[in-house]
């Protein structure tokens, strides 16, 4: 016994060892490549990864060794500015350096900042033991939600937020009691924040803040007061609000590397339907409020004093990602007068750019660090920009997210997938490169294009992912096929950590509590994760996976939610489409469709087609696994999306992520590219998303919709009742 037993070890013992000579890969790594703008390898750069360190090599070239998925690549030369960069352990990362004579300043712009209300409450349930931030909270406390990013805050000369909140003392009050007299009485919304507050900005690396907005005045005279102590205590600039109208207009002014700049910013949502307005007066504290003469009068005089003016307007629409006419017009006005950049807030959701005669606009820069949990207002970006002689001289856009309310570096397809909103919002100048949006001030592109043949069902279509940087730049003459182009609104369906956090898991954004729904690599059709629900046949209810939050949509608009799907037992697994007159409240219809009735049922495509109904602002996606007849059923989830296609005459671009042919099609693939850039601009061919159940939904609601109204298309095992798994936790809640 003892003899087989040595021998058996022995045997187990040669096979790990040739396993770990042939099989174990070298020790995972962050590695890349490090250039200047005209594209030459940076020698010698000091790359930073957590607490290594490296040199570039010859060609650029870097490799740490890391345990971490996701990290903050930081570099460093002294001839260049500072960059950081999220990057992907496996994946190499471009570093692109901005070239730094000493009269040159960066600047790193982010969007609306505000500590207040859910960081309390995020349940809004009265319940504060899941608080992300608890009364009296210290400067501390207010750092760690800017932590994740704190590098990238910090890699710039000058870092701006529009701090969309008052700085008082007791910011906040149980929801179900009535407003205190410190807030204002009439708004519909009303927040602030600590004081504390101005010292993280300060400490995370935030230099100047944007007082120009509408929520400024939420606690009155005595918030506008405190809250320019607070950010003075702090030594952190700001503009665009004050004491009084004239304070309101002065610019807050820097002088860095021998430059001065000026800041200035004004609100278009002025208040004046409230007794008490948001704006300034003569003897009035408050925002600043928006004129188009007197911006084009303020903006000349600081172009005549200073070196370089940036300039600030809070307006818009509410979740709009184009600017009004209104927002257009003022922003063309501060151009004209001579700002150099442009930068806008309001909508709390990304927009696209305008580069004219030098000046770079950015027409929405969403939220940064916000408590807003409509789904579109997940997405962020850090806008970074160069002036030199008052000159622009260099512009790109780093994705990120807002997860809990704060923010994070992005990397992979969530990279990407935000790039691509800044780059195809607006035509103009903009480039995908290595998951970043960079703007091509010197039209210095490198075209890369491709030409690929497609074909679909002649009667409804086959999808396509575009992978990679790459768009869909033209649709060939000649072919008699029909192509439309989408861009999928969940842009979280592949269930990856892509996020620069150690402390996060895959499945952001996902409703994943309880046992039986959590992520796995075992469930993972492509890449490193995928969905799993468990259920066994002693259980009353499905067990369902869903988004945390609803997904906004446009009445009238085609959508299609596709996926992958694969079963293990005995499984009945169904889509649901909840659709929604609100944000908030419940559903009052619901679409469903059988993806699945079968035993150990192998990776199989799915695809409902469905208008969106009129009167309909959200929809909730819920994927539902029933108890078995016997044993223990599981489903397997991948790859989901919803898109939602555009006009037949919508202009391609690199805005859409998805095409759909009907019948014979040749497509112009681009992906244009900056000098030393070209290995990360491939072309890859397009993924078909696959039909194997393709159906197509019609919603009729009703003429006095109830609460809800099951719109079933194929029958179903008992439903959980709406919005309630069996773990109690709400679904469908958005607010």
């Amino acid at each position: 016994m003892l003899v087989a037993t040595v021998a058996i070890l022995a045997v187990c013992a040669a096979l790990i060892a040739i396993g770990r000579a042939v099989f174990i890969p070298g020790p995972p790594a962050m590695s890349g490549t490090v250039i200047s703008q005209s594209g030459e390898p940076v020698v010698g750069a000091t790359v930073v990864v957590g607490d290594r360190t490296v040199v570039t090599a010859d060609d650029g070239g870097f490799r740490i060794t890391s345990d971490l998925e996701n990290a903050w690549v930081r570099v460093s030369h002294p001839d260049f500015e500072p960059r950081v960069r999220a990057a992907r352990r496996g994946e190499p990362v471009l570093v692109r350096l901005t070239a730094d004579p000493l009269d040159t300043v960066t600047m790193h712009f982010t969007g609306d900042v505000m500590f207040g209300r859910r960081f309390y409450d995020p349940n809004e349930d009265g319940d504060t033991a899941d608080a992300l931030l608890r009364a009296d909270a210290g400067v501390a406390d207010h750092f760690a939600l800017l932590r994740p990013v704190e590098p990238l805050l910090a890699a710039a000369d000058l870092t701006i937020v529009n701090l969309e909140t008052p700085l008082i003392n007791e910011p906040t009050f149980a929801f179900d009691e009535a407003r205190p007299e410190r807030f204002h009485p009439t708004k519909e919304f009303a927040f602030a924040s600590e004081p504390t507050a101005a010292a993280a900005l300060q400490a995370a690396g935030v230099d100047v803040v944007d007082l120009g907005n509408n929520h400024l005045y939420d606690a009155l005279e005595a918030g506008v007061g405190s809250t320019i102590e607070a950010l003075d205590a702090a030594g952190v600039l700001h503009y665009g609000a004050g004491a009084n109208e004239e304070e309101a207009w002065t610019p807050a002014v820097i002088g860095v590397e021998g430059t001065s700049v000026a800041f200035i910013g004004c609100t278009s949502i002025s208040g004046d339907e409230h007794a008490l307005a948001y704006v300034a007066g003569p003897d009035k504290g408050g925002a600043a409020r928006c004129d188009e003469q007197e911006i084009r009068v303020r903006v000349a005089s600081a172009a005549a004093a200073y070196d370089t003016v940036v300039f600030s307007i809070h307006g818009g629409y509410e979740y709009g990602r184009d600017p009004s006419a209104g927002v257009r017009r003022l922003s063309v006005a501060a151009r004209e007068a001579g700002a150099r950049l442009v930068v806008n807030h309001h909508p709390h959701v990304t927009g696209g750019f305008d580069l004219t005669d030098g000046t770079l606009t950015a027409w929405t820069m969403g939220n940064f660090v916000f408590d807003q949990t409509v789904w579109p207002t997940f997405g962020s970006y850090l806008v970074a920009a160069a002036v030199r002689d008052n000159e622009l001289v260099r512009a790109y856009v780093e994705p990120l997210m807002i997860e809990e309310y704060s923010p994070r570096g992005l990397t992979g397809d969530r990279a990407i997938h935000m790039s691509r909103e800044a780059a195809g919002r607006a035509p103009g100048p903009f480039l995908l490169e290595d998951g970043a949006m960079e703007v091509d001030l010197a039209g210095a592109a490198i075209a890369n294009q491709r030409l690929v043949a497609v074909s679909g069902d002649p009667t409804i279509g086959s999808v396509y992912r575009v992978n990679g940087g790459a768009s869909v730049a033209a649709v060939a003459p000649g072919g008699d096929g029909r192509v439309v182009l989408g861009r999928d609104l969940l842009s979280f369906g592949s269930f990856e950590n892509e996020a620069v956090d150690p402390a996060r898991t895959n499945g952001s954004f996902w409703d994943l509590l309880g046992t039986d729904r959590r992520t796995s690599a075992a469930a993972a059709y492509s890449g490193e994760a995928g969905a799993e629900l468990r259920r066994d046949r002693q259980r009353q209810f499905d067990a369902v996976l869903s988004p945390i939050h609803r997904v906004l949509v446009t009445p009238g608009s085609q959508l299609s939610i596709i996926g992958r799907v694969k079963t293990v037992g005995e499984a009945t697994v169904s889509l649901q489409m909840s659709w929604y007159p609100d944000t908030k409240g419940p559903s009052i219809a619901r679409t469903m469709q059988l993806l699945v009735d079968d035993a150990d049922a192998d990776w199989r495509a799915f695809r409902l087609d469905v208008t969106v109904p009129d009167g309909i602002v959200a929809a909730g996606l819920f994927i539902r696994l029933a108890p078995p007849p016997n044993g223990v059923a599981r489903a397997r989830i991948d790859d989901l999306a919803m898109v939602e296609w555009a006009g037949a005459d919508t202009e391609p671009g690199p805005l859409f992520d998805y095409v759909k042919v009907a019948g014979d099609a040749e497509l112009v693939l681009s992906h244009d590219v900056l000098a030393g850039g070209e290995p990360w601009a491939t072309i890859d061919d397009l993924s078909p998303t696959g039909d194997d159940v393709v159906a197509t939904a019609v919603v009729d609601l009703p003429e006095a919709p109830p609460t809800t109204v099951p719109l079933t298309t194929v029958p179903l095992a008992p439903l959980d009742p709406e919005g309630v798994t069996e773990d109690g936790i709400e679904v469908t809640d958005d607010g």
